[in-house]
């Protein structure tokens, strides 16, 4: 946190303010001295310029570490306090609390240390320099005491700061995986993001296994650069690969004097340490969690590692679930029985192309292809050579196709299809070498019909339904393209 530079600062400020102002004003209350002048004026132009310091200063411009000057140079102020109000018997060394405090809160373990070093040469400086009779010898017993209570009041209010804060980021991480598991999108970035948050490491990323067997990253937290890189899980001696052989945790301290490291690994580069955190559910292997540090840590916190097993079962639901959500999405688009798309999907299809069409100027044609005499091969050889012979008629027609090319059960034995950028001549030579591929020996008849700048998906489907029509009645087994009339 930088309590100087973050928005609250003038809240955080107020307490050292008013503790300040108010040491400042006991000061000048008799009995003062007239002599200690000079003393009191530096005490409150210090004060004051401390204070204004620490509203004025661009402190967002500066190091984070800057901001530890401005507790620290209150131990001056607190020493000329101290020697004006009659040194050590003034009944201001409790002051010292206030600057120790304010970096067992905010600072660092290196600046809490600072302050502690500033607190003893508050007590011990005028000891040595000034001594008796405003700082008799025997204060340095009081000295050592003020020191340890600092350090062992700032170092225990430190522990509880930190474990606020990690308590805090522990609760932001679960509403980071409540947030992914109720997001409609992937969830996989939300719960690396999560897995980033409770670890405080650099970057997280997912690793899953692809269709080949190889593992690949499939998310991450930003500007990680996943790249195309395949660990293969089955020969490499990775971590990575053996996190996902295994199902066992692995964490590497330093990535540099471990060899398991997959360096080769584009989001690898640089970290110093890694924890490799398998994703299972239900036994099944389902994903290896990544998260990197770039600073070496001899051991990750036991908390945090509770919450990345949680992130990892959250990930591993999040994945059946998000598969599961693809898979219904599928189905809803797709024929169950050959695997082409359905009329919903036929009917999105056609709306955007036909938008398309009109934009661009391109041509778009239609097919509709009916399988000749089918009736009579169902009763031949039965349903499920039937269903057979659709299938494997769809896979076939799909060989041929191109990227961007939509084939459709239209019903029974009728697939319709749709050829972007495709004339009535061209689409006619596509139709003649599909007549060669239907399998089983079998034969179909097919339609075709190019869209007119005012045709309407039913209107483009009657005129290519009228050209089967014709094909049916020339003898089957053969493409008849429905000629429009040229325009007047």
């Amino acid at each position: 946190m930088r309590p100087l530079s973050d928005p609250g600062a003038l809240g955080r400020l107020a307490p050292f303010a008013g503790v300040a102002i108010s040491a400042v004003v006991l000061v000048l209350l008799p009995p003062t001295s007239l002599s200690n002048w000079p003393m009191l004026v530096a005490g409150g132009v210090l004060t004051a310029i401390l204070i204004t310091a620490a509203l004025r200063v661009p402190w967002v411009r500066l190091p984070a570490w800057c901001e530890a000057s401005f507790p620290l140079s209150s131990f001056p102020v607190i020493a000329l306090l101290r020697d004006t109000g009659g040194g050590a018997s003034s009944g201001y060394a409790p002051l010292v609390m206030l600057p120790l405090l304010w970096m067992a809160m905010y600072g660092s373990r290196t600046q809490l240390r600072l302050a502690i070093v500033g607190t003893a040469a508050t007590f011990l400086a005028p000891l040595i320099f000034v001594g008796p009779p405003l700082y008799p010898i025997g204060e340095w017993r009081g000295a050592v005491l003020w020191v340890v209570i600092g350090l062992l009041s700032g170092s225990a209010i430190q522990k509880l700061v930190d474990q606020s804060r990690q308590r805090t980021a522990d609760l932001a991480a679960l509403g980071a995986v409540t947030r992914a598991l109720t997001a409609g999108a992937d969830p996989r970035p939300e719960l690396c993001a999560a897995a980033q948050v409770v670890t405080g490491a650099a970057f997280a990323v997912l690793v899953e296994p692809h269709a080949d067997g190889t593992l690949v990253a499939t998310a991450s937290t930003d500007g990680v650069d996943r790249g195309s890189t395949r660990i293969d899980p089955q020969d490499e001696t990775s971590a990575t690969a053996e996190a996902w052989r295994t199902g066992t945790r692995t964490y590497i301290a330093d990535t540099a004097a471990n060899p398991r490291t997959a360096t080769r690994t584009s989001w690898l580069a640089g970290v110093r340490a890694v924890l490799f955190q398998p994703v299972t559910r239900g036994g099944r292997r389902m994903a290896v969690l990544v998260v990197g540090f770039y600073e070496s840590i001899p051991r990750t916190p036991e908390h945090a590692l509770d919450i990345v097993e949680l992130v990892a079962a959250e990930i591993g639901a999040a994945i059946d679930r998000a598969d599961l959500v693809a898979l219904f999405a599928t189905q809803a688009r797709t024929d169950p029985l050959t695997g082409a798309a359905n009329r919903r999907s036929w009917d999105e299809e056609m709306d955007r192309e036909l938008a398309r069409a009109r934009r661009t100027g391109d041509p778009l044609t239609v097919a509709l292809i009916d399988m000749d005499h089918f009736k009579d091969y169902n009763d031949t050889h039965g349903h499920d050579a039937g269903d057979v012979l659709l299938r494997d008629l769809v896979t076939a027609i799909r060989a041929e196709l191109r990227t961007g090319d939509v084939i459709a059960r239209w019903g029974g034995e009728e697939f319709t299809l749709a050829l972007p950028g495709c004339d009535l001549e061209q689409a006619q030579t596509i139709a003649s070498r599909l007549l060669c591929l239907v399998p089983s020996g079998q034969t179909v008849s097919i339609g075709l019909a190019q869209a007119r700048t005012q045709d309407t998906p039913r209107v483009l489907i009657e005129r290519a339904d009228r050209a089967l029509y014709a094909a049916k009645d020339g003898g089957r087994n053969q493409v008849k393209a429905f000629q429009t009339p040229p325009p007047p």
